[in-house]
């Protein structure tokens, strides 16, 4: 060995600076309700009804993430795709894939979301290249349904609940690495056995992630469909159906609920004045905004700041 000082080397998963820019500001760009727990994944018991319209809008993340419905039911979209969740099932979200959950309706749904970075798996670089990275990029396993009639996908559910309610022992991060081995596991032998109606990553996903980054991330200023097309690299015809068929709306009115999405969360979080919140936002005025806030949202910014703290005290 030399004198001189090694570099260590970095895992393939981490290489990507820019890759990690743009997932914190799809991050930022969805208000969520944490449990306190200081470990580096997200371990914590939601309800739609946290979310305006009860849904939460499309957005794509590094993490996988694994969802289990503890009442009600839930509607899952993942690259287009969508499935309907019943009690006491869950589904599994492989990294980078872009997704959305709604209730189909303004119906209550409370569930376990579990949502961790693969390279929490990567003990070694072996098991990184061997068992990490064939599931993470296998572009024909954008998400796996776990039933609990279904043995091995009934021990994933079960494992995703005790990491739930292990969130606060002082051997957490022993208890859950151990838990999402064995649920890496179980992942890794079944994923080349996806049923043939599960659609496969499209290379026109790429352009898609880079264009709901870019609003993620200009969202306060001006954005113009001129835009955010040029960010996908494509014509505005081929940028509006592109939306269209994974999102099912338009370029601008993505933006338009985006930018709802976000206020909601300042009022509900925030005693900002309306009309500070409006600007914030990237709309031109408060008027404009409130309008735009009861048409999508059903009621006035007034109203829906009102109900929603009171829901968030109710369940403190």
């Amino acid at each position: 060995m030399s004198g001189g000082t090694q570099k260590k080397a970095i895992p393939v998963l981490l290489r990507n600076q820019e890759r990690e820019l743009m997932e914190k500001e799809i991050e930022n760009s969805i208000s969520v309700n944490y449990d306190e727990v200081e470990y580096p994944a997200v371990i914590r018991r939601d309800w739609l009804s946290n979310y305006p319209k009860f849904e939460v809008a499309s957005h794509w993340h590094d993490e996988v993430e694994f969802i289990v419905i503890l009442r009600g039911k839930m509607r899952c979209t993942v690259n287009g795709e969508g499935v309907m969740l019943e009690e006491d099932e869950g589904i599994f979200i492989n990294a980078r894939q872009v997704h959305d959950i709604s209730s189909g309706g303004r119906f209550e749904c409370e569930f376990i979301t579990v949502r961790f970075h693969p390279m929490l798996m990567c003990a070694t670089k072996d098991i990184e290249n061997r068992f990490v990275i064939p599931v993470m990029e296998n572009t024909n396993y954008p998400y796996q349904i776990l039933k609990p009639e279904i043995e091995w996908q009934r021990n994933v559910l079960d494992a995703v609940n005790r990491v739930y309610y292990m969130r606060h022992e002082i051997t957490l991060e022993l208890g859950a690495q151990g838990q999402f081995f064995m649920i890496w596991e179980q992942l890794f032998l079944h994923s080349g056995k996806v049923p043939a109606k599960v659609r496969a990553s499209s290379p026109q996903l790429s352009q898609l992630k880079d264009m709901i980054s870019y609003i993620a991330a200009n969202y306060k200023g001006r954005v113009t469909l001129d835009d955010i097309r040029q960010v996908g690299n494509i014509g505005k015809t081929n940028c509006c159906q592109l939306f269209q068929k994974y999102l099912n709306q338009t370029p601008i009115m993505y933006l338009m609920m985006f930018r709802l999405r976000k206020g909601a969360d300042l009022l509900t979080n925030t005693d900002m004045p309306v009309v500070d919140i409006a600007y914030e936002v990237g709309f031109s005025g408060a008027s404009y905004f409130a309008e735009a806030f009861k048409k999508h949202m059903g009621e006035m910014p007034s109203e829906y700041r009102k109900k929603h703290r009171r829901l968030s005290e109710d369940r403190r």
